[in-house]
Formats: C-alpha cells, structure tokens, sequence
C-alpha cells in the first residue's frame, strides 16, 4: 500500500546546505519533475532508503523487490543542482539525477542518473514516463552506486597509508613478509579517488588543514586522505568518512567545510575548475 506523506513540505536535515532540494520524502507537488532554468542536473548528497525497500542485493529465494509506484523505497533523498556539467575527474564518486520532460507525456518526466567515474560522467540507469514517486524509482540505484564509489576510494586511501607511512613504520623483515617491501615507489596509488590532492596541488588545502562537518573534525593529509580519530594510521575519504558519521549515505563535498573560514570543499572544487 502507497504511504501517504504528510500535508507540509518535511523540513531538510541540518547537515545538509541550505540551497539543498528535498525529493523524499516530501509531498508530490514539491518533487522537481525538470530541472529549473539553468540547471544540467541534481548532485545527490544524501539518500538513505527505507526498510521496506530492502537489501540493496538480493539472492534466489529471496523476497522480490517492492514496487517502487506503491510503497516508498526512499527515506531520504536530496540534493543541490548543477548548473553545468562538472569535469569528471574532479568529482569523481557524484552520482547526479537529470529529470526531463517525458516525450509520451508532459505530465510525466524521464530520469537518468549519471556517476562520476574514470574521468567521464556514466549513465547508469535511465526510467521513461514516471510520475512525482520517481525519487523512489531511483533510490536503490543512486545508493548503490555511492556507496560503492565511496567503498571503492576508501580502500585506495587505506592502501595508500598500508604501502606508506605503516610500512615505512615497520621493520624490514616485517614489510618483507607481507609483500609491502618497494610498494610505495613501485605500485601504490598516490592519489586517492574522492580525497583532496587536486585542491592540495592548487594550494587551495594544506596538509594539516582542519575540515568540520557539525562537532566532527577532520584533517587533511597526503595524498589527499583525512585523518580522523584518536589512531594515527586511520584514514578514510571525503565521503566515506561523511556517510560514516551521518545517518545517510553522503555526498561529503557538499557537508565538510574548510575550518578556518568554513567554505564548502564542493565550492573550493568549482572554485578549482573554473582556473
């Protein structure tokens, strides 16, 4: 059965930024069918779905997937329109929603999300002829793919510290014995997806500068991973650490700040892009 959302427009999480665009929950007449003036399309940064929709992967004998047309699958769903499509390989790890006008209805709309990805933007799921449930179509496949892309830059950055600063803290026979030994010159990722090291090159970051979201407080090391936490060798990424200290999974571009004047890393990012 169709949940029913309330009368009022639910208000945004604090944590998010104040030009951020509610698409669940919220009531049907508040979901953008097309993108405003302007706009390319919707950079999502939070979403988390509800129990109903279930597990993300599912295994024979397991409980078909709810029909999104009839039971809400998104809990959570938001983000900030783009007024252009931004260069991949500075965002990589965003997952972008574009509504457009259907060409069988006008009433209805047609939805692509798109990921950033090996420095291209790629489509990863296209629904024709939907109507204002259509966040809940495509929770489960924006989930998906941002954790994942952030999973994915997070095991760089773990590798990057396990090939760098902890080995070198090793002794040799040690290193040796794990396969570490020559590492860190020959094989390991010195950049790390969805980390910091562009805005470092530009000097738009230093290493030991301090991002906040809320009460948490990150800084920022080589190679573009964060350190947070009492462990010197804990290191995790820009939106891995975010979805790991908020209730969602996050898009944390769009939630750190840079501490000492609390501009967003998204718009230090755009700031880089436009040089």
């Amino acid at each position: 059965m169709t949940t029913h959302h309330g009368a009022t427009t639910p208000t945004i999480p604090g944590t998010l930024p104040p030009e951020t665009v509610l698409l669940a929950s919220t009531v049907p007449h508040a979901v953008p069918m097309r993108p405003p003036s302007g706009a390319w399309g919707l950079v999502v940064v939070a979403v988390r779905t509800t129990d109903a929709a279930g597990a993300p992967v599912r295994y024979t004998g397991d409980a078909p997937a709810p029909d999104p047309a009839h039971t809400d699958t998104a809990a959570l769903l938001a983000g900030v329109w783009l007024p252009e499509p931004p260069p991949a390989i500075l965002h990589a790890g965003d997952v972008v929603v574009r509504p457009h006008t259907s060409t069988t209805d006008s009433a209805l709309t047609d939805v692509e999300v798109l990921v950033a990805m090996r420095g291209e933007w790629r489509t990863v799921g296209t629904w024709e002829a939907v109507d204002a449930r259509w966040p809940h179509e495509v929770a489960m496949t924006v989930l998906v793919h941002m954790r994942y892309l952030a999973d994915a830059a997070l095991q760089d950055a773990q590798w990057v510290t396990l090939t760098g600063p902890i080995a070198a803290a090793m002794p040799d026979w040690l290193s040796r014995g794990l396969g570490l030994a020559g590492e860190p010159a020959a094989s390991a990722p010195r950049r790390v997806p969805d980390g910091l090291a562009e805005l470092l090159e530009a000097g738009l970051l230093t290493e030991g500068d301090q991002i906040v979201l809320d009460e948490h407080t990150a800084t920022v090391q080589a190679g573009g991973v964060l350190h947070h936490g009492p462990d010197e060798f804990a290191v995790s990424t820009v939106n891995a650490l975010a979805t790991h200290l908020c209730d969602f999974t996050a898009n944390g571009w769009h939630l750190w700040r840079r501490a000492h004047d609390n501009r967003l890393l998204a718009d230090l990012r755009t700031e880089l892009a436009r040089r």
